[in-house]
């Protein structure tokens, strides 16, 4: 009995030990992942102490710093009010007739669209005259403050500033066949000076917005700088208002708005294990165990990359091109899937073909104002005698070729063209080419 009686007692004791384990390991495995978690969220804080320590923005206010003080005081109520204008526009016909006016520009001398094309075109433009009147007033404006509600993901349509800058690039190609020059450079302006819309908060979606709005801007640039004879005054403006559009600070300010809002939706997902109080979010709970250790390295890692990206995106043209890939080299980033994504996501072609067109045209208007005092074009940039825009793939002097009825300005672009006549890849030049309507000037 002795015996029989001890036995049932460590058979007692040894299933009240096993009937404790549940309890044990809801004790200690979340303790033992919060040690697996301690380094991840570590690395994590010392991640957001170096970029406060920059001065780089971590919160929606902070990105918005220096910006206007808030709407009815500039343009973003013009635009807005534009905007919704436009609303019941059907884009398709719009957009066919900016593909005609464009293939009529390609010839030198142009030759104008058809009376029909042209009479439709007409018709168009008066129908939509109060949106353009709301956003010619709105490009006087000195500040333009339009919030895209970051913090909601409530982005303003788009597509509508899409439409306003085809109506706009109607316009100034009509004008620029009417022989209305002026009238076109200031339409020019307008769409120049629209591209401001995208610049407030920028993400990776309004910057990639504002690059389709700037290339499309860029297109019309040769029909107006060689339709008659621009003024002086119109020269002058239109050269402010290229190098404006250049907004040289935008691409690493993109970087460090996508980041202030990925972070924003990382600190609500960890919610209480998001290790920096600013962005804590009280209402998200606490994320399963299992998950966190997972959620705070990505994080981390996320932190680290963009870092980098900013950093290489703060350099000069054409430097970044090759600081920009070297940021996606970091050790520990998400994937090598996720990385190539967000890498193929920053045009940074485009973005250099865009600016690269921008700076032809302000060296097409020192070209143009040399060929006023000298009464010829010259025969190279080297007799300009002055500080041009450089190339943004060389950092060196953009490619100059003239002719008798024309004169090409031209980056070497992605393909690294010697040629200033050259096209890309996809058949679009690399720069402008000006057509001369009365060449013996």
């Amino acid at each position: 009995m002795g015996m029989t009686s001890g036995a049932g007692r460590r058979s007692g004791y040894l299933w009240r030990r096993i009937a404790s384990l549940p309890v044990v390991l809801a004790i200690l495995v979340p303790a033992g992942c919060s040690v697996v978690e301690r380094p991840a969220s570590h690395r994590l804080r010392e991640g957001i102490a170096r970029i406060r320590a920059a001065g780089e923005p971590l919160t929606f206010e902070e990105l918005r710093a220096g910006q206007s003080a808030g709407e009815g005081v500039d343009a973003a109520s013009d635009y807005r009010a534009a905007a919704t204008l436009l609303a019941d526009l059907d884009s398709g016909p719009l957009f066919d007739l900016v593909k005609a006016y464009r293939a009529a520009t390609r010839t030198c001398p142009p030759v104008p669209p058809s009376t029909e094309v042209r009479e439709r075109a007409l018709r168009m433009l008066a129908e939509s005259q109060p949106a353009l009147d709301l956003i010619d007033r709105a490009a006087r404006d000195e500040a333009c403050h339009y919030a895209l509600n970051l913090e909601t993901g409530d982005f303003p349509p788009f597509h509508l500033f899409r439409t306003a800058g085809g109506l706009l690039s109607l316009r100034t190609l009509e004008f620029a066949f009417a022989g209305a020059v002026d009238r076109a450079a200031a339409s020019l302006i307008s769409e120049l000076r629209m591209l401001r819309v995208f610049e407030t908060e920028p993400v990776l979606i309004a910057y990639l917005v504002r690059l389709a709005a700037w290339e499309r801007a860029s297109a019309d640039l040769p029909a107006v700088l060689g339709a008659e004879t621009l003024s002086e005054a119109s020269l002058g403006d239109l050269d402010e208002a290229l190098r404006r559009a250049e907004a040289p600070y935008l691409l690493k300010r993109t970087i460090e708005g996508e980041r202030v809002w990925e972070m924003n939706q990382l600190a609500a997902s960890l919610g209480p294990d998001w290790p920096d109080g600013e962005l804590q979010s009280a209402s998200a709970k606490r994320r399963p165990f299992w998950e966190r250790r997972r959620l705070l390295r990505q994080a981390s890692d996320y932190v680290a990359v963009t870092a980098a990206m900013t950093h290489a995106a703060g350099e000069p043209w054409p430097q970044v091109f090759g600081a920009m890939p070297a940021a996606f080299r970091i050790p520990k980033m998400f994937s090598p899937d996720m990385s190539a994504d967000l890498a193929s996501s920053l045009p940074m072609e485009r973005a250099g073909q865009a600016l690269a067109a921008t700076r032809a045209g302000r060296v097409a208007i020192a070209v143009e104002r040399y060929r006023r005092r000298q009464g010829t074009l010259p025969a190279s940039l080297t007799d300009l005698a002055s500080l041009l825009p450089a190339d943004p793939f060389t950092g060196h002097d953009l490619l100059y070729q003239r002719a008798d009825d024309r004169f090409v300005v031209s980056s070497v672009g992605p393909v690294r063209a010697a040629d200033a006549r050259a096209v890309d890849e996809r058949g679009r030049p690399q720069g402008i080419s000006v057509c001369l309507l009365r060449p013996g000037r």
